[in-house]
Formats: structure tokens, C-alpha cells, sequence
């Protein structure tokens, strides 16, 4: 298979792996990628590997590399994330399993058992916090609206609207989160794999950090449109002026991202 120069930098990486090679894995091919990074499906030894090298232009997408190697060092060995092997920002590459499983679909939690075992799931993330980096919503924000005015192109003005709104409370909002957490960022299905034995993985941390699981809730309950989950995963304490600025934060991020990507 032909490699781009990016690619071939990336797998002459391999004597730095975490992985006892006596020799370059092999390419078995090229996986469907998304929109910030290219994906190859290797053989390494007797494993099989995903090696992800990141598209250069990620910053204006608010993707931080140095935070989520961070979050990705610390979560190391969580039954919830696919064990890394090499995550090197400087040269753009991430090594990390392949994960044998099922990917979840829109409608998988159509399943009461399925919308059960996800809200352990974000539990066991928001379990974490020792160690990981803070996510700054207030910084996120203006830096997507700033990287909207940059781009020149029209954006919806609804997105503006929003941002008129939320600006002048961002940093009110951002100072009030006491006890942050581990928290995704993006549990959309497509980051989602189930197990032969019905562990749930969660692949593509590049939007986690210690943030606020008001902010994850209300951003999984616009990803997976279903009543009872959102329901559940709805049950927070905070006065409804919060609940509505969370979602502004939230409905701003989806408007910039696609405009952006």
C-alpha cells in the first residue's frame, strides 16, 4: 500500500513503540476516517493495532494534542478505554488496540439494558479525576468564535445569536465549576464499541478533560434522541438558568464544529 510522507514518518515510529517488535508490524489497510485524523489497521506481532496520525490543521477545531495525551497517559488500563502503546503529539501519531467489538448505532439504546450499562459507563468516567488536565469552556467557546470570524465564510446567525448570549457568563461559568471531572466530551455511537463479553469502549478522547457532567449529559442526551436516557441522565440539581447556559455552551459547540470542520 502507498503511504503519504505523514505516514511513513509516523510508522517509522515503530522501535518507540510499548510493544515487543523484532520487525516493522505490517499494514493489513486503511481504515474509514473522520475529519481530523487518518486511521491504519496494523499488524503488530500477534496484535492487531490502530495507528491514527492526526491531520495537521486540528487546533481550529478546539482539539488540544498535549491534553489528551495527558488524559490518555492517566486512563492507561481502564476497562472503559483501548490500551495506547505510543502517543506522540510532536510527530502527530497515536498507537493504541484495536478493539474487537460492535459498534453502537443511533437506535441502540431502543434496548432499556443498553441505555443502563451507558449510564454506568459515563458514571465510571466521571469516576475519574485525579490527574487530568482542566477543560476550559469558557477558552473553547471564544476560540471557536474567533476561529468563525477568521474563516471568512458565512456562518449561521443563529451561531451568533448564542454567542451573544453566553459570552459576557462564560467566565462565571467556567469559575463556579468546583470539582470537575473526567468527562468525553463526544459519547456519540460512533465512539462507542461493545465487546464480545459487553465491555463498552470509548475510543477518540480528543475533546475529553476535567470538566462538568452537566455539560457531558446534555451533550449525549442531543446525540442519542432517546427519551429515557435523556430522562436519567437529566437528573441534575443545578437552577434552570444553568441548565439553559450548559445547553447554549453545548448547542454552540455543535453549530461552530460543523461550520468549522
Amino acid at each position: 500500500m502507498p503511504l503519504s510522507h505523514a505516514a511513513r514518518t509516523a510508522f517509522d515510529t515503530w522501535p518507540q513503540w510499548r510493544l515487543a517488535l523484532d520487525c516493522p508490524p505490517t499494514i493489513i489497510r486503511r481504515l474509514p476516517g473522520g475529519l481530523t485524523n487518518q486511521h491504519y489497521l496494523l499488524k503488530a506481532g500477534g496484535l492487531r493495532v490502530v495507528m491514527r496520525i492526526n491531520n495537521p490543521d486540528t487546533a481550529r477545531l478546539g482539539i488540544d494534542r498535549q491534553r489528551e495525551q495527558k488524559i490518555l497517559e492517566e486512563i492507561n488500563g481502564k476497562a472503559f478505554a483501548p490500551a495506547v502503546f505510543y502517543c506522540e503529539p510532536q510527530h502527530g501519531v497515536l498507537v493504541t488496540e484495536y478493539v474487537e467489538g460492535v459498534q453502537w448505532q443511533p437506535d441502540s439504546l431502543d434496548d432499556p439494558l443498553k441505555i443502563d450499562s451507558l449510564l454506568v459507563l459515563i458514571a465510571e468516567i466521571h469516576s475519574v479525576s485525579s490527574g487530568i488536565p482542566l477543560f476550559d469552556y469558557s477558552v473553547h467557546v471564544r476560540n471557536y468564535w474567533q476561529r468563525m470570524l477568521e474563516s471568512n465564510k458565512p456562518f449561521p446567525m443563529n451561531a451568533q445569536r448564542l454567542y451573544r448570549k453566553i459570552e459576557s457568563r462564560l467566565s462565571a461559568f467556567q469559575a463556579a465549576i468546583k470539582q470537575p471531572v473526567l468527562c468525553h466530551h463526544d459519547l456519540t455511537p460512533a465512539n462507542i464499541i461493545e465487546t464480545v463479553d459487553g465491555q463498552l469502549i470509548v475510543l477518540d478522547w480528543e475533546y475529553a478533560g476535567a470538566g462538568l457532567p452537566l455539560i457531558e449529559a446534555i451533550g449525549a442526551s442531543r446525540y442519542w434522541q432517546n427519551i429515557a436516557f435523556s430522562e436519567h441522565i437529566l437528573e441534575h440539581d443545578e437552577e434552570n438558568e444553568a441548565l439553559e447556559l450548559a445547553g447554549d455552551i453545548v448547542d454552540f459547540y455543535e453549530l461552530a464544529w460543523r461550520h468549522l470542520r
